[in-house]
């Protein structure tokens, strides 16, 4: 029985040392916070102007907008069931409203619409097509640099 009491009290002697020997590296140790990699804001142009002013044009008046809850449910994408393969995430948006503002007058209220232009889709190659096939589409040859003895 001694002998179970003593290894009981070496393994709760190990565990304190361990617990006070991984406190002491901390101290030791470059701690950062987690959100160290996040910019901090440029002071004045991040208080004078909207968040996304690079982004979208801004409006002349800003201020609340007159948008009501049905307005704003229009935004939001909902797309019907079909064989395109259509999901309601959003790729390119010509609004920062998606349509869940709440109140509904901050929506609308700071952007104009801006145009949206979407690349082409490269078309695809057949499959008996002598160019340099990456994954569905073609690609060129590329030419390497030669080296030069100097």
């Amino acid at each position: 029985m001694g002998i179970l009491i003593k290894s009981i009290y070496f393994v709760l002697a190990l565990i304190i040392l361990l617990i006070i020997l991984s406190n002491l590296m901390s101290l030791f140790k470059k701690s950062r916070e987690g959100y160290h990699n996040l910019s901090p804001g440029y002071f004045p142009i991040d208080v004078d102007v909207p968040i996304l002013h690079e982004e979208y044009p801004l409006k002349q008046h800003m201020g609340l907008s007159n948008n009501t809850y049905e307005m704003n449910s229009s935004y939001y994408p909902i797309f019907d069931s079909s064989y395109e393969q259509h999901t309601n995430n959003v790729r390119y948006w010509s609004t920062p409203n998606n349509g869940m503002c709440s109140p509904a007058d901050f929506c609308g209220g700071l952007y104009e619409n801006k145009k949206i232009d979407v690349p082409k889709t490269p078309t695809s190659i057949s499959l008996d097509s002598h160019d340099i096939r990456v994954n569905y589409y073609a690609s060129h040859k590329l030419e390497c640099p030669q080296e030069s003895n100097i």
